[in-house]
């Protein structure tokens, strides 16, 4: 959810959960969706992976947020000019709406020292991630102000601390590992950063890999069965 302004912020606080149940039913616009109404084509994964926990074109939750990235009251009147009804009408300013967010949220942490954190492992709730350029954006939804949650782990690298919490216990890092191994050159402005995240069991190899044709070496497979099935 692209952040309630301070008018809006205790509501928020006290009722988020009720909002995020509300968007997760819409289930998000797909890649393909998304990269027809404007998005670049190696950018709509990583789109698509915030659509998915925040609405579709024509979503509404109670607290005014609009669309399928959902924007905020006070936020949406920076970023579009009309009705609340064109917006949702309108996938394609949605989309040129939300690459704006994109880009002032990397610039925002660029200027605050956040993006120092590319490369850097996080763990927390039992996963881990290599953080990239589409972890900091996904973080982002937290904040990349001075003192705000990200900032707070930047500081500390302290994933449970109470500081980089939001009011539901929902700690920044679970979305910094989320938003991990996306391209987000699109919002950037640089080249890609997507980290290969590590595997850390049988089954953990990416399909993309190619497995028969490009099976792993004994040194980083967790099961090793030779010729004889041994």
């Amino acid at each position: 959810m692209i952040r309630l302004r301070p008018l809006r912020r205790a509501i928020a606080h006290a009722g988020v959960a009720l909002g995020l149940s509300a968007t997760l039913a819409f289930a998000g616009e797909s890649a393909a969706n998304l990269a027809a109404a404007g998005i670049p084509g190696n950018c709509a994964d990583f789109a698509a992976k915030v659509s998915s926990s925040e609405g579709n074109w024509n979503s509404v939750n109670p607290y005014g947020c609009l669309g399928a990235f959902q924007f905020c009251p006070g936020t949406f009147q920076q970023y579009y000019g009309g009705s609340a009804q064109s917006f949702l009408g309108d996938p394609q300013a949605q989309t040129a709406a939300w690459t704006r967010y994109e880009q002032n949220s990397w610039s925002q942490a660029q200027s605050n020292g956040l993006t120092s954190l590319v490369g850097q492992q996080v763990c927390s709730g039992g996963q881990c991630a290599t953080i990239d350029q589409s972890a900091i954006l996904m973080a982002c939804q937290f904040g990349c102000g001075k003192g705000g949650k990200l900032a707070n782990y930047a500081a500390s690298g302290n994933c449970n601390a109470s500081n980089v919490k939001d009011g539901n216990g929902v700690s920044v890092c679970s979305y910094l590992i989320r938003g991990a191994g996306y391209d987000a050159s699109c919002f950037t402005g640089q080249t890609s950063t997507v980290c290969a995240q590590t595997p850390t069991g049988p089954g953990d190899f990416p399909t993309t890999r190619g497995i028969a044709a490009n099976p792993p070496t004994a040194s980083d497979a967790s099961v090793i069965v030779d010729a004889n099935g041994v």
